[in-house]
């Protein structure tokens, strides 16, 4: 069919000194210090092939499994490539992923489906997780399991997300001093994946989230702190 192709083809295909000194970062470099301040735990496992920090449920159960079986083969590089394109395909093909989600399709007939697009283009350890899943009845969950695949491979790599809200659209250079300050707060080795967004409502300053820490730093915050001290 058109999205069986369609699926097949997106799955096998080819592979700053004076912005420091501005006010807006003064709050995020204090809470530089002390040095990581906001370091994200990573707990490593005495067998080298587990994965880098405890997932818990059932997606990650999955994801889990194939992270330990390509850290075995040695093809973790590839199954995250593959993993992350069939993600991407996920939500770009919706007839694919509702051939995959659809409850009266049996799991056979999607065991089959799937077996039919992938044949021999991909790793055994992701045609065994896809097979698998089809078997279990958990296609559904198929996006969650790519998402905890990558939350693996960023937490191998010391990849910590941060999302950082302003008030406008910040300037190459402001990102720049942004991430080291966000960076210095980190454990050694860990390096920030920032995401920037922009809120108007924010007035001036910055919002930040990273992992399981937020801060609002932003001028709107600051005039609601004012009007509830004065009621």
């Amino acid at each position: 069919s058109c999205h069986c192709e369609e699926a097949r083809a997106a799955l096998v295909g080819p592979r700053c000194a004076a912005v420091c000194a501005h006010p807006m970062f003064s709050a995020v470099r204090r809470l530089a210090a002390p040095k990581r301040a906001f370091g994200l735990a990573v707990r490593h496992f005495s067998d080298a092939h587990n994965p880098p920090v405890k997932l818990f449920g059932l997606t990650a159960r999955y994801a889990n499994a194939a992270y330990t079986a390509a850290s075995k083969e040695g093809s973790l590089d590839q199954v995250e490539t593959e993993i992350a394109a069939i993600g991407s395909v996920l939500k770009s093909n919706a007839a694919f992923a509702a051939t995959l989600a659809n409850p009266t399709v049996g799991r056979d007939a999607k065991v089959a489906y799937l077996d039919g697009i992938l044949g021999d283009r991909m790793s055994s350890v992701t045609k065994n997780l896809l097979l698998t899943m089809a078997a279990n009845a958990r296609l559904d969950e198929l996006d969650k399991v790519t998402e905890n695949f990558g939350d693996l491979m960023k937490a191998k790599k010391g990849i910590v997300d941060a999302t950082v809200t302003s008030a406008a659209k910040l300037t190459k250079a402001q990102k720049t001093a942004i991430r080291k300050a966000l960076e210095a707060t980190l454990e050694s080795g860990q390096q920030i994946e920032m995401d920037a967004k922009v809120d108007p409502k924010l007035l001036g300053g910055l919002q930040v989230q990273i992992g399981d820490k937020y801060m609002d730093l932003s001028v709107a915050s600051k005039i609601d702190r004012i009007k509830r001290a004065l009621l």
